[in-house]
């Protein structure tokens, strides 16, 4: 069939999505030590980052494929297995977005899983600068479709480290759906499971939290995204209430001194008001720009905008389109299932 070569064709060529991959083989810094003794530093700092995700891109019903996760240790602790006798840092892979939820791809027995909703480091130790892999094997459902799975480092009775947060993706049999719309689909969900019953053609909402300073992208009812945003200071607030995007612009430039340059703008309310990336300045003769403070973010600090991380920005200007409904509210309760009732705002 036409639709299964074309499919072929785009899998082979990474038409889903990949993370982190490197084009070497071989992991020379993934060590494997049963030592227990380590010097404690005097302020402990836990932090990681993914490197690469490597798995089948697509597989049949019922298959059981590999996957492994590469981590890197960039704190300056320990990691050691969960079942370690040392007493130190625990680490495992969690299933997340929903978090600790039992993942659609875990066969009790399979192995490297510690419970439908962990999965084991092979390392009986990784030291500060060290990659951590995680091995497992995972089960395709039974029916056709794609799959989606995020997953994040735990250290067990410490943090979980969202910031090497990670996922990947894989087609199971033929869902009769073209390339385009899959793609879509799994850039989208927002959650693990099925990308499948997601409505592209689904009305499109931004809905900020002034409160707890994040907002959510809502495809119909489903939450897609949430991310963290700066929104009006005390005395400069973005105000409340239900609008519309009116204008998209790749930048804007601030009409009134100092004249912010702000990317990814995205008009909402009259006044200026907007969604855009963190704002630059230019500096006159001096060769370089002031570029507002990574840290803000999470800090209501603007004149009444709302700041985006640039990649979150990048997201969010892609997602919508002149007429996209903004909610600005003081606080987002989402529904137990994690969908949001935007129907209550209208």
């Amino acid at each position: 069939m036409q639709i299964r070569n074309f499919l072929m064709t785009a899998l082979a060529v990474g038409m889903f999505s990949t993370v982190g991959m490197t084009a070497s083989a071989d992991f020379e810094d993934v060590t494997d030590s049963t030592s227990c003794g380590f010097e404690m530093p005097e302020e402990e700092v836990y932090d990681a980052s993914v490197v690469t995700v490597r798995r089948q891109l697509r597989v049949e019903e019922g298959d059981e494929f590999k996957v492994k996760v590469y981590i890197k240790n960039s704190g300056n602790m320990p990691w050691f297995r969960a079942d370690s006798k040392c007493l130190g840092p625990k680490m495992s892979l969690g299933t997340d977005r929903e978090r600790d939820a039992v993942s659609v791809f875990y066969e009790e027995g399979e192995d490297g899983w510690e419970a439908g909703n962990r999965i084991a480091m092979d390392q009986e130790r990784v030291d500060p600068g060290k990659l951590a892999s995680f091995t497992f094997t995972a089960t395709a459902p039974d029916e056709a479709d794609v799959v989606k799975q995020y997953l994040t480092p735990v250290l067990a009775g410490i943090a979980w480290l969202d910031q090497a947060g990670t996922h990947f993706d894989v087609m199971v049999g033929e869902t009769g759906e073209t390339v385009r719309v899959l793609r879509e689909k799994v850039r989208y969900a927002g959650t693990s499971g099925s990308v499948m019953d997601l409505n592209l053609d689904g009305d499109k909402t931004l809905v900020v939290d002034r409160r707890n300073q994040f907002m959510i992208l809502v495809l119909d009812d489903k939450v897609v995204r949430k991310f963290p945003v700066s929104t009006g200071a005390p005395a400069t607030p973005t105000p409340k209430g239900v609008t519309k995007i009116e204008l998209k612009q790749e930048v804007r430039v601030g009409g009134q001194p100092p004249h912010y340059i702000m990317p990814k703008f995205m008009w909402f309310r009259a006044g200026g008001y907007g969604f855009h990336a963190l704002p630059s300045l230019g500096k006159p003769n001096s060769g370089y720009f002031w570029e507002e403070a990574l840290d803000h973010i999470g800090i209501p600090v603007s004149h009444g905008c709302v700041r985006l991380l640039p990649d979150d920005a990048n997201f969010v200007f892609d997602f919508t389109e002149v007429g996209t409904t903004v909610v600005v509210t003081e606080n987002i309760e989402l529904n137990e299932s994690g969908t949001y009732d935007v129907s209550k705002h209208l």
